[in-house]
């Protein structure tokens, strides 16, 4: 059995499993957007080496779409991850990345805010948090650049 193993992630990992005769440590190096076949095996090894990865987020490339989170890498046995697969779950990714760093900062300010007005200091509940990136070391960098305030409403005011 042949275990691929494709890199969804924008750097370089380093996919490492041991020997199951030897104890034997296998590092391989997976490029941004690529795949490797990293074992040719019995089933004994590959399932071995799947099961001990999928506690680190190790998933299948078959249920990519049913996982509704952040793939750092997948794997495929017998055959290469498709190329549709890997591309799709990069731009996935980034929309995970995206919101959950959204969600973070409005959890931060809202602690933030809870934190104030317990502190006794008459602090009421008005603040502004305004978050904005500035372009990468590459300007032909085509990420998307963040630009995002976020309010705390008044004590007393209700949401709405």
């Amino acid at each position: 059995m042949k275990l691929f193993i494709a890199n969804t992630t924008k750097q370089r990992q380093i996919f490492a499993y041991r020997k199951l005769e030897t104890g034997r440590l296998v590092q391989i190096p997976i490029n941004h957007g690529e795949q490797m076949m990293v074992l040719d095996g019995s089933t004994e090894e590959v399932d071995s080496v799947i099961q001990h990865h999928q506690v680190y987020g190790l998933i299948d490339s078959t249920k990519i779409d049913q996982s509704q989170m952040f793939v750092g890498l997948c794997y495929s046995v017998n055959k290469p991850v498709a190329a549709s697969v890997i591309e799709k779950t990069i731009r996935d990714n980034d929309i995970h990345l995206t919101r959950n760093a959204h969600n973070l900062r409005q959890a931060s300010i809202a602690a933030l805010d809870s934190t104030l007005r317990e502190s006794g200091t008459g602090y009421n509940g008005d603040m502004e948090f305004s978050v904005e990136q500035a372009k990468g070391r590459d300007e032909a960098d085509e990420a998307p650049t963040v630009n995002e305030t976020i309010a705390t409403p008044k004590a007393g005011s209700k949401k709405k």
